[in-house]
This record gives structure tokens, C-alpha cells and sequence, in this order.
């Protein structure tokens, strides 16, 4: 069965071809701010139902749509994508002064053929080393702090040094965690 990936996020898209996946792509066009949920738990479910939603009526075919959305939580509060470099230069102190983030990944995948979602939750904590102000300017300038929920990417090589441990999946924090997806397809019905 055709694997359709309704993402915009090229993090998902590359973590998706690294692991082997062929997939088309599909963006559900959604504005993210209108679905209001206080808990930033349930946050990534109910967005990437949403895009899932949005997207079933453009499919003609038998396919599986998987989206996804993730978040960050940091003391229990949400922590979206910075909305400017300032914000994205306090979230980054914050992490570097010992705030540890969460990072909280939802999967929604839907069947076409049958009218069925299977849907899962995966979240990781990161710790940090301190990092000194030229770092968060250099991860500002070429490490695309606005595109990233919580306003941080541990591969990205500016701040991978600076991970002291991450508690939980890795692929979690970065947006698809791999490991969710394959039990996911495999409930679904799909095998590689």
C-alpha cells in the first residue's frame, strides 16, 4: 500500500527517507493556532489528527497518511517554534542555565482502504552542558531556531556537543520518532 507523508517538516521527510521509507508528500494546509488545547500533552495528537483530516479528501486511492506534529514542553509548558530570534535567544539560555526540555511527538496514520487511524505519542527529555553566547548566535544565524519547536535541534552540529544525555528516543525530540512509526505501519498492515 502507497505511504503518503503529510508534512511540511523536512526533519520528517529526511528521517523518513533515512529509515528507507518511500513515500509521497502531501502539506495540509492548517492554521495550527486555531486548535486550542491547554494540555501540552494532548497538543501533538489533536493537531496531527487535524492534518490528517484536512488532507483524507484530496486521496483517491488506497493509501496509508501519516502525520505528525511535535512540541515542546519545558516545566510543563508549552514551547512552540520561537516566534522571533529574541525569543529563540531566551529559550537557548534557558537550556544552556539547566532547563531541561521535553520534547513530545505525536504520529497519526490513517488508512484510505478502511477508514482506520492508529495513532501514538513518543516523548524524550534533553539535558544540557552549558553553552556560551556565541553558540546560541551561531545556532540563531544558520541553525534555524524558528523552524524548530522549543527553538533547539540536538543533531544539528552547533549543539549536539553541548547534549549531556536525552532520556527517552532521540527521534522523539526531533520530530518522528522511527520506532513509533514502524509499530504503527505494522498495526496498520504495512511490512516493508
Amino acid at each position: 500500500m502507497k505511504l503518503i507523508l503529510g508534512s511540511s517538516s523536512k526533519y520528517r521527510k529526511d528521517l523518513m527517507e533515512k529509515a528507507g521509507y518511500v513515500f509521497e508528500v502531501l502539506i495540509p494546509e492548517l492554521d495550527e493556532k486555531e486548535i486550542i488545547e491547554n494540555d501540552p500533552y494532548k497538543r501533538p495528537l489533536l493537531l496531527a489528527r487535524a492534518k490528517a483530516n484536512v488532507l483524507i479528501s484530496k486521496i483517491n486511492e488506497p493509501a496509508l497518511l501519516i502525520t505528525s506534529d511535535a512540541v515542546a514542553v519545558c516545566n510543563g509548558k508549552l514551547r512552540e517554534k520561537p516566534e522571533s530570534e529574541e525569543e529563540a535567544r531566551k529559550f537557548l539560555r534557558e537550556y544552556s542555565a539547566g532547563v531541561a526540555p521535553e520534547g513530545v511527538t505525536a504520529i497519526v496514520i490513517f488508512n484510505t482502504a478502511t477508514g482506520v487511524y492508529y495513532e501514538g505519542v513518543a516523548k524524550a527529555q534533553v539535558f544540557w552542558n552549558p553553552f556560551s553566547e556565541s553558540v546560541i548566535e551561531n545556532f540563531i544565524k544558520i541553525g534555524d531556531p524558528l523552524g524548530r519547536a522549543g527553538g533547539f535541534g540536538v543533531q544539528h552540529p552547533i549543539l549536539r556537543p553541548y547534549v549531556k544525555k536525552i532520556e527517552g528516543n532521540e527521534e522523539s525530540i526531533v520530530g518522528m520518532p522511527i520506532h513509533l512509526l514502524k509499530e504503527l505501519l505494522t498495526k496498520a498492515g504495512y511490512h516493508v
